[in-house]
């Protein structure tokens, strides 16, 4: 649990990050909590704090299904709910009454973990109970082998925390972790060029949608004319999104319908490779559209959190992408540079995202806004993220 002590905030901010194995597949998700507290709060004040926060959101809506690891306070380690693994930080660790606690989740077979775990006393004591370990690779690097070594030893498997390039997360599965934990940004030289066909419509999709007013039958021309649109647009009207009593047959009529949000992420769709990636993957693009929609009340945000996610995932050269978009000056400069309300908004999300409020506060937004900008969208998110995905690309 991250504690800051800044103004603005007005309650705490929950991110979900993806765990995921050396495969790259999503086996969990984990909640990072960030949490206001002010000199002179009582001790309990950030429990209270989280406990609220928990109250006030769908925990299940932060994990498509996959076990969730949420940090913990009393109330969650006394929570008989099988879906939640409690993890226990290091103050929480010392504090009296916790080592039972853990052990009541053991015998009934829930799951516990130990955050940021260094090889305190306190976490020696509760680690034969505990399922997972997380250790903060950026602060403990040269101990992972050491520290994995000895959870292993105890049945307990290694989460690598804060592994953020692919770069550090190729060492920190060499040096003994199980899984990695957050959001991980492409270090290695990004690309131009390379799209399909189909993806260039996508874009050229991408700039008829921004256009004001927008062109429908251009629009409609274009997804017409390029056989993945088509079908694609049909099979998301006909899908669980919609739940139509009756089937849509007629492109137009599936393009009118499912409207300009919903066609920027089928765009989205094709340009993070729908085909070979999961539902986790596009989850997450469509979760920043959204978010960065949300926190700037305006359409072209949808339009730069796409993009940005999307150039992330491909290691795509941002300002050549807004280019084959065809976006304006104003928004390319939004994407690239965070330039402006829409690039504010942004900036905001991209830390949100990392489990960094410092950004939104040097920028005078409540840090709780932003998270709710970014949960508010997360099933809305999952929902399109499941009908646009491939079958068999869902796990």
């Amino acid at each position: 649990m991250t504690e800051q002590s800044a103004a603005p905030w007005s309650g705490a901010a929950l991110v979900n990050q993806p765990v995921a194995d050396p495969s790259g597949r999503v086996t969990a998700y984990a909640v990072r909590a960030m949490v206001p507290t002010q000199h002179g709060d009582p001790e309990d004040a950030a429990e209270v704090s989280l406990d609220a926060a928990y109250d006030a959101t769908d925990l299940s809506s932060l994990s498509a299904g996959q076990p969730l690891l949420i940090d913990a306070t009393r109330r969650v380690l006394g929570s008989a709910n099988p879906d939640v693994v409690a993890r226990v930080s290091p103050a929480l660790a010392r504090e009296p009454g916790i080592e039972r606690l853990v052990a009541w989740r053991h015998a009934r077979g829930l799951q516990t973990a130990l955050d940021d775990f260094t090889a305190q006393d306190a976490q020696l004591a509760l680690l034969p109970m505990s399922r997972y370990v997380t250790v903060d690779v950026a602060r403990q690097a040269g101990r992972l082998v050491e520290l994995a070594g000895l959870a292993h030893d105890l049945g307990a498997a290694v989460i690598a925390d804060g592994a953020t390039t692919w770069s550090s997360v190729e060492r920190s599965f060499a040096a003994g972790a199980d899984l990695v934990q957050g959001r991980v940004v492409d270090d290695r030289e990004v690309e131009r060029g390379g799209l399909s066909a189909n993806e260039l419509h996508c874009l050229e999709l991408l700039s008829l949608l921004d256009e004001d007013p927008v062109d429908q039958n251009a629009v409609i021309g274009l997804v017409a004319a390029d056989p993945n649109l088509a079908v694609g647009v049909l099979h998301l009207v006909n899908s669980a999104v919609f739940a139509l009593p009756r089937a849509i047959d007629s492109v137009r009529q599936a393009v009118v319908m499912v409207g300009p949000r919903l066609l920027r992420a089928l765009a989205s769709s094709a340009l993070t490779q729908a085909g070979r990636s999961t539902v986790d993957d596009l989850w997450r693009v469509l979760s920043r559209a959204l978010a960065c929609w949300q926190l700037s009340d305006d359409d072209a945000g949808y339009t730069v959190g796409l993009l940005s996610a999307v150039a992330e995932q491909r290691g795509t050269d941002l300002r050549w992408l807004a280019q084959m978009a065809g976006l304006s000056q104003t928004t390319t400069a939004a994407l690239v540079d965070h330039a402006g309300p829409l690039g504010e908004a942004l900036a905001c999300i991209r830390a949100h995202e990392a489990g960094n409020p410092d950004v939104a506060l040097r920028l005078g937004v409540d840090p709780h806004v932003v998270s709710r900008a970014w949960l508010e969208g997360l099933p809305e998110a999952l929902a399109i993220a499941s009908a646009l995905a491939r079958p068999d690309a869902a796990g």
